[in-house]
């Protein structure tokens, strides 16, 4: 079964951008009204939001096709995308929005043990009659999607569970089931995937646990054994879920991923405790990569707060050459994801964003964006606006993020052509002027200040370089100026030795600001020339798309 590299809308690339509603708005239609004026409000283009499985299925076998179709229509009405979770046998660890029928059913529907036989609020992935029934309802929500949408495609991709694992004191099920699967052989596959990738973390369990071709998951696995069955059993339920629903209508479906505390642990680091034991956490994501053929990705929840535990995660779910392209369904509204998005996306080819409880940007008018998502809004107008391009460059080296760090002054970026190179300022110009134009005063006197506060609004965009003298820039508090490389003889340019004179020597043909049509084609509004470009190509959010045509 083909993977989807990028989500498809009428066969061209969608960059989906947007919200995720909290987790039971979906249930009563008029609460999603919030959600839908929220992510127009921000200038994203997409909605994501639960369609449960109790709410689907609430009796055995008689569906709600009109629970979808209500949000299809509404969706339509207000221009926006959608992306249905689907919460079933999991969400957030447990089996909350499981029908009645199921939660009921305790002998039917396995559960699973503790070691002591305590019974979890958990179905087991060991059982085939769970499958069954979720893999069942999957499959007719699928039906009805493709029968109701597929001509006009507003529902662009489907989440299978929801941070799927056991969130209930226990690495492994202790059921009868469980037991004689913890007892079995560790499928010959992961033993091969730890040979191929030597490097991954998975692989360096598996050596030092003795490297053994062939065994229990203890003997293979050694005291991860326990949590990589867990991982292992989930990775195949949902993965067989998503081949079915395939079958039936073949759009993007993917996994979330609830994170682990990564290289520097959390708590105890225990799983089933501090995360869903083996939900695709770092510590098990090779098990999914391994497993999953129908999946299209695994997505990382990153509400990752610190710099470097933040690039950790984009590092590790960034994997487009094995398959798995970034995508990151739930977010925050701050200052860290509203900044490295763009390092996200022009570096390591995130395919869309998302920020979780889009409810809450938005004021009770349904209007006025609450203070807190006015920088994520700052982002997804950038992003909006660059649509064309981002969707036609995407994994591309013609992209480039401009993106500045707590403390950073400024970041060189060289062309593809290795022609130009791209002095980016986040502070002032080299000349010392802060010019704009009379639109932006006060972005012009704040230009600069906060460099060393992370929590002031952190410059960011990104450029795309469309031919060897043509770029287009979107970004915020930032400018860049172009400077051609230095000489093979070691000399030094005037221009490039002196600062001051570099904006006021670079051959500019043309700066304009600008947007795209419907057609894809490029519309100048204003024209820059004179004082606007003497002092480097500033950005600003709202200027829409910058050209710069170059001599």
């Amino acid at each position: 079964m083909k993977k989807h590299a990028r989500i498809m809308v009428h066969g061209k690339p969608f960059f989906t951008l947007g919200g995720q509603t909290r987790n039971s708005s979906s249930y009563v239609l008029p609460e999603m009204r919030r959600a839908w004026a929220s992510v127009k409000a921000l200038g994203g283009n997409t909605v994501a939001t639960p369609v449960p499985w109790d709410a689907f299925e609430p009796e055995e076998g008689q569906f709600n096709a009109a629970f979808v179709t209500d949000l299809i229509d509404a969706a339509r009405a207000e221009g926006l995308k959608l992306v249905f979770l689907w919460f079933a046998t999991w969400k957030n660890g447990t089996m909350e929005y499981c029908p009645i029928w199921v939660k009921k059913d305790t002998k039917r529907f396995q559960r699973v043990l503790h070691k002591d036989g305590t019974v979890i609020h958990q179905l087991s992935a060991h059982s085939r009659v769970n499958l069954e029934a979720d893999k069942r309802a999957f499959c007719k929500l699928m039906q009805v999607i493709r029968d109701y949408d597929q001509e006009e495609q507003t529902v662009i991709a489907v989440q299978v569970e929801n941070e799927a694992g056991i969130l209930g004191g226990t690495r492994r099920d202790f059921s009868p089931l469980g037991e004689a699967a913890f007892a079995g052989s560790v499928p010959g596959y992961l033993v091969d995937y730890c040979k191929a990738h030597p490097e991954t973390l998975l692989a360096r369990r598996w050596q030092k646990a003795g490297a053994a071709e062939s065994g229990n998951w203890v003997q293979v696995f050694g005291r991860y054994g326990a949590e990589a069955l867990t991982a292992h059993a989930i990775a195949s339920y949902i993965d067989e879920i998503a081949a079915a629903g395939k079958e039936i209508y073949d759009i993007f479906l993917y996994a979330n991923v609830w994170l682990d505390g990564g290289s520097r642990g959390n708590n105890l680091n225990l799983a089933g405790i501090d995360w869903p034991a083996g939900c695709a956490t770092i510590r098990n994501v090779d098990i999914y990569y391994a497993t999953c053929k129908a999946l299209d990705t695994i997505a990382p929840d990153n509400y990752q707060m610190e710099l470097t535990r933040y690039n950790e995660v984009t590092r590790a779910y960034a994997h487009p050459e094995n398959g798995f392209p970034l995508y990151v369904p739930e977010s925050h509204a701050g200052n860290l994801n509203a900044t490295l998005m763009f390092d996200a996306i022009a570096n390591y080819g995130a395919i869309g964003y998302h920020i979780f409880g889009t409810e809450s940007c938005v004021a009770p008018d349904l209007e006025t964006l609450n203070p807190h998502a006015e920088l994520m809004m700052h982002s997804m107008r950038m992003l909006t606006a660059a649509m064309p391009l981002l969707e036609k460059y995407q994994d591309t080296p013609r992209i480039h993020a401009m993106v500045q760090y707590t403390g950073e002054m400024g970041q060189v970026i060289e062309d593809v052509d290795g022609n130009w190179k791209l002095a980016v300022s986040f502070g002032r110009s080299g000349d010392g002027w802060p010019a704009t134009d009379f639109r932006h005063d006060k972005a012009s006197r704040e230009e600069g200040q906060g460099i060393m506060d992370p929590t002031v609004e952190k410059a960011r965009g990104l450029i795309f370089q469309v031919a060897d003298n043509e770029f287009y820039l979107v970004g915020h508090k930032c400018r860049v100026n172009f400077a051609q490389q230095e000489p093979l003889d070691g000399s030094i340019p005037l221009t490039m030795a002196h600062p001051g004179m570099l904006p006021t020597n670079a051959n500019y043909l043309s700066v304009t600001e600008g947007h795209f049509d419907e057609q894809g084609a490029y519309v100048v509004d204003i024209v820059r020339s004179g004082d606007e470009v003497r002092h480097g190509i500033w950005c600003q959010y709202d200027v829409g798309v910058i050209r710069v045509l170059l001599d």
